[in-house]
């Protein structure tokens, strides 16, 4: 089947060699093949050039469908949401989409999959395929970037190369990412399958999920972000894994040195980071236990504007060259040290400001774990806006003293190294700075965030697995929810304590909520502020969480959520 497209697919494969694992399934390379002839024969019969791709947990399914288009001549838009930014975009492009979730969407025609119309096909090379990604970009709107399925192999064939020994261990593809994005699509399917590398469909959400899985396979690579490599080694001593991981690949964001470093501590490997981005694919990679420099890729041509930004040349780029935001320092020809983003740095009252640099001294503080920095708009003019997570000494401190007080110590700690004027006008605690499974800061999160006067609880001793999550919480007494709910004896409103609940299913659970049943609700006491109450949330069925508010054996609420599609 792959052996005509673009040359990087295996040749005079055996119809046996096992290409996916499907829990405990197999399917073999004949099997693969069978299904995308399947789907490309339905798909040559859609009217529309131009079709959505969305399918969302089931991974095997959205290879076959991925390249059942592709075969089928069709050009692919990848969303990795339906919100309604996304769908606007999407009408300008086509109305037919392919999926396997019930959507409410009258404007489009939706492809029934089930069709069967027989798996005879003439494979094809899809070199000019179109696909589609949707990103971030520097704004949060979504941004919509064409890449060519030549695009796609070229870095393809690339990585193959470099990777050939690692690749020769006949280990099988692991990934806690989702192949919407490009660096997903490529490291959880293009790669691997061209390489003859088995691909295990299952998504890892948790560490926890990350153990039994490598005890699944005799050798593993995973692929994986940043954000989840930080989450194991802030709590590896809970973890235990096996001694069977071969290589990690790790994009969307920096791994900072000190989670690399564990990381080649818990696993015996460094991780191998591909810095890029979705109009460029692969520019440079690194491994840190070689030092802190970037080395670009064999097959990219790097040079710089007058800013000292990257301008990228190679086959992967969606035009060439390609002019990025990224601000380096040059150490020769080939490697280079990657300072800040130009899209990153902002001026205020004359002042520019390193959103990066802020961040970093941000992080120095000893209450502070994680953070991000951005300029928010308050009545006409910039501001700086932080949203942090916090240590347990910080998570201390403010349970003491109280969030203003907590407020004024940041301030006053920033203020060593950066003009007042330039000191933070919003500050927002949070228990996870929201990501995407590619590791990527989701920003219109992060605006609403700032936006919000709704903070979250503080919560210790937080322990998520990929059924349940529990932690003591703490809901402060200047809490903005407390305020008239009621005048001489404030207490925690119900609504709020659903809230919460919702928020958690979507922050940890990775589950959009839009209309949901309360089953067996109860509120048999009252929470009072700075009541240290024990939280439970448990994931009972894909679409049904039970939970309750408790402490000492003192039942505060609970009930059950049942999420409608």
């Amino acid at each position: 089947m792959f052996a005509e497209i673009n040359k990087f697919f295996i040749s005079n494969i055996n119809p046996n060699h096992t290409v996916f694992y499907r829990g405990d399934d197999r399917v073999s390379y004949g099997e693969f093949s069978g299904d995308v002839a399947r789907m490309a024969n339905i798909f040559s019969r859609v009217r529309a050039k131009t079709v959505v791709l969305f399918i969302p947990t089931d991974i095997y399914l959205f290879h076959v469908a991925f390249m059942g288009l592709m075969q089928a001549g069709k050009d692919v838009i990848l969303p990795a949401m339906m919100t309604e930014q996304n769908i606007n975009i999407l009408q300008t492009e086509t109305d037919t989409i392919v999926t396997d979730q019930k959507l409410n969407f009258p404007d489009f025609t939706f492809v029934d999959i089930n069709q069967d119309f027989g798996n005879n096909w003439n494979f094809c090379n899809p070199s000019d395929r179109l696909i589609y990604f949707f990103t971030s970009g520097s704004t949060g709107a979504p941004k919509k970037i064409r890449k060519t399925f030549h695009n796609l192999a070229a870095e393809v064939a690339m990585h193959n190369k470099m990777q050939s020994d690692l690749f020769n261990k006949a280990p099988v593809m692991i990934a806690s990412i989702a192949p919407y994005h490009m660096y997903g699509l490529l490291w959880r399917f293009l790669i691997p399958m061209s390489a003859g590398i088995p691909i295990d469909t299952d998504m890892i959400f948790t560490p926890e999920e990350l153990q039994t899985t490598q005890h699944r396979f005799d050798k593993v690579l995973f692929a994986t972000t940043p954000s989840f490599l930080d989450g194991i080694t802030k709590y590896q001593n809970q973890y235990e894994f096996p001694d069977n991981c071969v290589g990690i690949f790790s994009s969307g964001s920096l791994l900072n040195t000190e989670t690399s470093t564990k990381t080649f501590e818990i696993f015996g490997v460094s991780p191998f980071e591909v810095f890029g981005s979705t109009e460029t694919g692969g520019v440079a990679f690194r491994q840190q236990k070689n030092g802190p420099s970037w080395t670009v890729f064999d097959d990219v041509n790097v040079g710089l504007d007058e800013n000292n930004c990257i301008i990228a040349d190679s086959a992967f780029c969606c035009t060439r060259p390609f002019q990025m935001s990224d601000i380096v320092e040059m150490q020769g020809d080939k490697h280079f040290l990657l300072k800040t983003r130009a899209d990153r740095i902002i001026k205020i009252a004359e002042e520019r400001i390193s959103l990066p640099e802020y961040e970093q001294k941000l992080s120095g503080h000893e209450f502070v774990d994680n953070c991000y920095v951005t300029g928010v708009n308050q009545n006409g003019r910039i501001v700086i806006g932080c949203v942090l997570t916090l240590t347990d000494m910080g998570k201390d401190f403010v349970i003491q003293y109280g969030k203003q007080i907590f407020i004024k110590n940041i301030k006053n700690y920033l203020s060593a190294y950066f003009p007042n004027v330039t000191l933070p006008r919003k500050i927002r605690i949070v228990n996870k700075i929201p990501m995407n499974t590619q590791g990527k800061i989701l920003k219109h999160e992060i605006v609403e965030i700032l936006r919000s006067n709704v903070p979250e609880p503080i919560a210790k001793n937080l322990i998520h697995t990929n059924t349940s999550l529990s932690g003591d919480f703490v809901f402060l007494g200047d809490s903005a929810y407390f305020k008239g709910h009621f005048e001489n004896c404030p207490i925690l409103p119900g609504v709020m304590q659903l809230h919460f609940v919702i928020k958690f299913i979507q922050i940890f659970f990775h589950k959009k909520v839009n209309v949901y049943d309360i089953v067996k609700l109860k509120f048999t006491n009252l929470i009072l502020p700075n009541t240290t109450v024990h939280f439970e949330l448990n994931k009972l069925s894909d679409n049904e969480f039970s939970f309750c508010y408790e402490n000492g054996g003192i039942k505060y609420s609970g009930g059950k959520i049942v999420i409608k599609e």
